[in-house]
């Protein structure tokens, strides 16, 4: 059955057009922004948002720390690589090797300075053998309110020594 023009669903007539029918069709239950959306709407999106920040805000610091944390760590690594090369040659001494890795270390991100152990001490005379360098050094990861950790970064380099 087809429906008349000016009835509503149930039967009854109303106004189509004219004054009444336009102030009715404007009004609408609820205090709108001018897109439409309800302040109850915009209050509710406060208050997730409030919720969700803090953990945004640790996803972003603990993303920071974790680069901050791996640039220290290849810092480390390539300071042994440094030292290593260094120590292989047979004109060297212990005191020069640890010199070239505080100065491979001088703007990495570590919170101390670094420990540095040559093993053997010394190259002159033991051509052909392996001479190893081992750096240690301290980062800290710290994430605001989540997480406050001294993390120890290793790096070692092994080279033949040579004449």
């Amino acid at each position: 059955m087809r429906r008349q023009r000016g009835t509503a669903p149930d039967g009854r007539r109303h106004r189509v057009d004219g004054e009444a029918g336009a102030r009715r069709s404007r009004r609408r239950r609820g205090s709108h922004g001018h897109d439409g959306v309800t302040t109850a709407d915009q209050g509710n999106a406060i208050a997730e948002f409030a919720l969700v920040l803090p953990l945004l805000m640790m996803l972003v610091f603990g993303m920071v720390e974790l680069g901050f944390a791996l640039s220290a760590s290849q810092a480390v690594e390539s300071a042994a690589r440094e030292g290593g090369r260094l120590a292989s040659l047979s004109s060297t001494s212990r005191s020069d090797v640890i010199s070239r890795v505080d100065a491979s270390l001088a703007d990495a991100p570590l919170e101390s300075g670094p420990v540095v152990s040559v093993s053997p001490s010394v190259c002159a005379g033991r051509e052909g053998e392996s001479v190893s360098v081992t750096v240690r050094g301290t980062r800290r990861i710290d994430i605001p309110f989540v997480l406050t950790h001294d993390l120890t970064l290793t790096g070692k380099a092994v080279f033949r020594c040579e004449a």
